[in-house]
């Protein structure tokens, strides 16, 4: 947990913490929580599910689900979108699956778009599904935190409010409930007392409620019991500056000078580390970016050796921000060497690293093709696919693939597919499909088609 300092209370900055603390694991279609371990499988299985039943609402989340959890956020935005342009007028209230996928169509993107810092459209997202009547606690629940979080703490009560009125009960309402109140100088009690509720649920970050358990009491005065709460969080959060600086700063309200003195040197401390890790990360990922940069300068000229060379004194772990940058250049110098075997494993770990990168898992199933590896080259390209539909070099060589096997109707599909989706001009997919179409016995349109082969080799060797 990373808490900003601020030398005033710190409010909005440490709700902003709750918030992200009070949501239950949950940020994707229910449906989805027992998935697979691959994600690109699931948005494959989500995007065929669609194609069957374009219409249906479930199918349509379950891709908006997919997008999510591949950290694809525009692209699951938009999903969700169409989601909820599916679903009933009245979806209803209570726990029954409908009601919590219809909530999931708009907590989810809310939670995205808060992510994004767009915390009004996320609120107006929010006040559509209770426009709907869509009757889940978790949307109120969110509703009254973020607009806590944006300073409208009468409207955060408000939906607090219209969820009792509802009769939706959840730990999160009651500490939204208490997080609201404790704006109000006069009604610090009864703040306190749904605080200290949501301690005793493990409801939120405990630490950030801690800290706000301990302003309410410092500013009523009450410093014992203040610090029983920011001795809990230094237990809880050793590591924080802001915890430490929190404890300083009231063991000097009440008196304690060198018990101040010490919580703010470990504060000082703990900031200073920070602020040379930090430093330390910020050189190491300028020197990896300096040295892929000149790695991908040798490649380009084709220097090849050289390039593979330099590449072998960069970090490929998954701790290192560039590692999946590091593993796909590599991939292609060693493509490029003729090492199609080291290519495709290279790539393969660059696709573990980023799963949600459309050009890894094309690049392994080129390079799994082009190793004679042809059934593992078309599932690397059919997730490819999924993450991109439109991506005609994908059905192009799926095409080419299928050709192979003699399966001539599904590569004359895949190839007038790559055709469509502006593969136009690329000769050699003409010429295949002209031979697959003659294959299959169609030889007006294989004419056609070698007819545009011999136009753009023509054309070609004018250049």
């Amino acid at each position: 947990m990373t808490v900003t300092l601020t030398p005033v209370s710190g409010y909005a900055v440490l709700l902003l913490a709750v918030i992200a603390a009070v949501v239950p694991a949950r940020t994707v279609p229910a449906q989805l929580e027992s998935a697979p371990d691959d994600p690109v499988e699931t948005l494959a299985r989500a995007r065929a599910a669609v194609e069957r039943a374009p219409a249906e609402f479930g199918p349509a989340l379950a891709v908006a689900g997919a997008l999510t959890t591949l950290g694809r956020t525009h692209d699951a935005l938009a999903a969700f979108a169409r989601s909820r342009s599916l679903l009933p007028d009245d979806p209803g209230v209570g726990e029954t699956p409908a009601i919590v996928d219809a909530a999931s169509a708009y907590l989810a993107p809310a939670l995205l778009l808060r992510d994004l810092d767009r915390a009004g459209e996320a609120i107006r997202l929010l006040e559509e599904a209770v426009a709907r009547r869509i009757g889940d606690a978790e949307v109120y629940e969110q509703l009254a935190l973020l607009r806590l979080a944006d300073g409208l703490a009468d409207d955060a009560l408000a939906a607090v409010d219209a969820a009792r009125a509802k009769r939706l009960t959840s730990p999160g309402l009651e500490l939204a409930r208490g997080l609201a109140l404790a704006r109000d100088p006069e009604r610090r009690g009864e703040a306190l007392d749904y605080l200290q509720g949501a301690l005793r649920s493990g409801v939120g970050d405990p630490v950030v409620v801690h800290l706000e358990a301990a302003d309410l009491l410092v500013a009523e005065a009450r410093y014992p019991e203040a610090l029983e709460h920011l001795g809990a969080a230094a237990e809880l959060a050793p590591g924080e500056p802001e915890v430490a600086y929190r404890l300083g700063r009231t063991l000097a309200t009440a008196g304690d000078r060198e018990g101040a003195e010490a919580a703010l040197q470990r504060y000082r401390s703990l900031q200073e580390a920070r602020e040379r890790a930090a430093e330390v990360e910020s050189t190491a990922s300028a020197e990896a970016t300096s040295a892929l940069s000149e790695a991908q300068r040798l490649a380009a000229a084709g220097d090849l050796e050289a390039a593979f060379e330099r590449l072998a004194g960069l970090p490929g772990s998954r701790d290192d921000s560039r590692a999946a940058d590091v593993h796909s250049l590599r991939a292609k110098v060693l493509f490029s060497m003729g090492r199609t075997g080291e290519a495709a494993a290279s790539v393969a770990a660059a696709r573990r690293l980023e799963p949600d990168r459309v050009e890894h898992h094309y690049l392994e199933g080129m390079f799994l093709h082009t190793g004679g590896r042809a059934q593992d080259a078309a599932t690397a390209l059919e997730r490819a696919v999924a993450l991109d539909p439109d991506l005609g070099e994908a059905h192009a060589l799926l095409g080419m693939i299928a050709a192979e096997a003699g399966r001539y109707g599904e590569a004359a599909e895949r190839m007038g597919r790559a055709l469509e989706l502006g593969l136009e001009g690329n000769a050699p997919l003409r010429f295949n499909y002209a031979r697959v179409l003659e294959a299959l016995g169609r030889s007006e349109e294989a004419k056609v088609q070698m007819e545009a082969f011999e136009r753009l080799r023509s054309a070609g060797s004018r250049r």
